[in-house]
């Protein structure tokens, strides 16, 4: 039995006018540019490495920060349309020519002659996103617990808050030194240090899109010995306070299918808008294991 087959009486029809959230090709190139880096990003990397650069291909964004960089990838391809065999050499290049792994991320929603170019080209899953959305409303903002602070970033305390950040992250391996702080004060930025009686115990960022009226939240990390006191709630719900008052629609943030990020966002109200991949060829002399790979 074709789709098309199935008796309508096994489902119920929902007004048009009530999906509000339904995920179509226009919203997908919305929530993805929360992963690409806008002009103003790629100069702020140019002070962590001043080979920093990107590339617009095939409508998608080829980001490149210099070797020691984790997200050197290409985002949103496919999604404006065919993706052609010039099109995909030309991205293979902008790395290659760089020396780190061709890193892909492929939307769902993208288009079909993305995943048919990559089969004989020698791409592997590196690794599965989940991408979460919320809807915003700008209501009261939610107290942190009792002893807990959250304040915004500034030139004084980037370099507490790259350390923080890093520290939250060790477990995954090392960041670049430095590399956080470089986003420290970026203007639309959702960047936050939070604190348990007075010592830095958590870190978030985060950037308002306007023109999407998306705001991205990402690189939120919580130093062991404070966890499960509610510092990454705080970190969480002063960003999303902040992004409604920027008139922001959606909050966008993309985690690793069943982690614990994916299930403490779920519990604020995100939900699933979709998953996604992250495909990956490297060269002979840029192997699988080298750092540049990314993750």
């Amino acid at each position: 039995m074709c789709l098309e087959e199935i008796p309508t009486t096994f489902s119920q029809s929902v007004p048009s006018t009530e999906l509000y959230d339904f995920v179509d090709l226009n919203f997908a190139r919305r929530l993805e540019t929360a992963e690409t880096l806008t002009p103003a990003h790629i100069r702020a990397l140019q002070r962590f490495a001043p080979e920093a650069t990107s590339e617009l291909i095939g409508g998608g964004r080829a980001v490149f920060g210099g070797r020691r960089y984790p997200s050197n990838q290409i985002v949103g391809l496919g999604l404006y349309g065919p993706v052609s065999l010039a099109d995909l050499e030309q991205v293979e290049d902008f790395y290659h020519s760089r020396g780190v792994p061709c890193q892909i991320v492929v939307s769902p929603l993208a288009d079909r002659s993305l995943l048919d170019l990559l089969a004989p080209r020698r791409y592997r899953i590196s690794e599965f996103n989940s991408v979460l959305i919320k809807r915003l409303d700008p209501s009261k903002l939610i107290e942190p617990a009792d002893g807990i602070t959250v304040e915004r970033v500034t030139t004084d305390t980037a370099q507490l808050w790259d350390r923080v950040i890093s520290r939250g992250f060790a477990e995954f391996g090392p960041l670049p030194e430095n590399l956080i702080a470089t986003f420290a004060t970026m203007p639309d930025s959702l960047n936050f240090l939070a604190r348990v009686n007075g010592e830095a115990a958590g870190g978030g960022m985060g950037t308002v899109l306007r023109e999407a009226r998306i705001a991205a939240l990402f690189g939120t990390a919580t130093v062991r010995e404070f966890r499960r006191r509610g510092v990454q709630t705080a970190l969480i719900n002063r960003r999303l306070w902040d992004a409604a008052q920027h008139e922001c629609e959606y909050a966008v943030v993309s985690t690793l299918p069943g982690s614990a990020s994916q299930r403490n966002m779920e519990r604020r109200g995100f939900r699933l808008a979709y998953t996604k991949l992250v495909m990956v060829r490297t060269w002979p002399e840029v192997g699988p294991h080298e750092p540049d790979d990314g993750h």
